[in-house]
């Protein structure tokens, strides 16, 4: 099924389902796409080094930038035991 149909067909799903107006629920999904692609760039900062660890905890939350510091580690730590052994 193409992108728009299966979009449309989901969209036509909540309409029924809500009972709200369509410009509201577009209003909501963009919204909430926004914020998504926003919360990913940010995260792509930080791990690249353009924002501080501060502004990252101020817009994510310390609890996801200790994550990702975390995965940053383990991916580290996995390429020096990789480059080891070549």
């Amino acid at each position: 099924m193409p992108a728009t149909k299966n979009m449309r067909k989901k969209l036509d799903y909540i309409l029924r389902s809500t009972g709200r107006a369509e410009s509201e629920i577009v209003a909501q999904v963009f919204e909430a796409g926004l914020d998504e692609v926003y919360r990913k760039q940010i995260a792509d900062a930080y791990i690249t080094g353009r924002i501080s660890r501060q502004k990252a905890i101020a817009e994510l939350g310390k609890d996801l930038i200790d994550d990702l510091d975390y995965a940053r580690e383990a991916l580290e730590a996995d390429v020096r035991w990789g480059l080891k052994g070549a």
